[in-house]
């Protein structure tokens, strides 16, 4: 189609050990290098969240589409591992999670949820066209979790699905859905 897409590795070659602070770096360096040019970030789940931080103090990004995004991950991961910051000391060091884009659990080092209590007190609200999709059969991230975003954000609109969290049934339709978004704000030519 002719449209630049970077893809960067916001694991940074060690799932085990990320955190999203490490996560952000790599985002940062990556919007360091397109400074002055306009950007527009797409996430899916937890790089939907990632996209909607790394946007709050980023002027070159123009406009966000999250699909099924993780807002309010820790707080349902903390309930989900029964973990209060109370009994920090003696949670387990590593923590199974369903890694989507292989498909298969995974463990991750508790440092991850919390590295991620830094990032939960972040406002999302810099006014920034934001189109977000979700299944309304998601069962890993529940869709109240983007009606409520949507709700309280008028820049903000939401298509539900009817789709679970990998939303594989509605890729052709996202994928246009996207590209008309981007061109609805003067980011893409027809």
């Amino acid at each position: 189609m002719g449209i630049p897409l970077d893809i960067p590795d916001l694991e940074g070659g060690d799932f085990q050990n990320m955190t999203l602070t490490r996560q952000m770096n790599i985002l940062k360096q990556y919007l360091d290098r397109r400074k002055n040019t306009d950007t527009c970030l797409i996430g899916s789940s937890m790089g939907g969240y990632l996209a909607a931080l790394a946007a709050q103090g980023r002027q070159e990004v123009r406009a966000l589409y999250l699909m099924a995004p993780g807002f309010n991950f820790l707080n349902r991961w903390m309930q989900k591992l029964n973990l209060s910051y109370e009994n920090m000391k003696s949670w387990p060091r590593l923590t199974p999670v369903f890694h989507y884009r292989s498909n298969e659990m995974r463990e991750v080092h508790t440092g991850f949820f919390k590295d991620a209590a830094v990032w939960n007190s972040l406002e999302l609200d810099r006014v920034l066209p934001t189109r977000i999709v979700h299944g309304i059969h998601d069962g890993t991230v529940e869709i109240s979790e983007s009606r409520g975003f949507a709700q309280t954000r008028p820049w903000c609109s939401l298509r539900e699905l009817d789709a679970d969290h990998g939303l594989l049934t509605h890729i052709d339709w996202i994928v246009e859905d996207c590209l008309a978004f981007f061109r609805n704000q003067k980011l893409l030519s027809e």
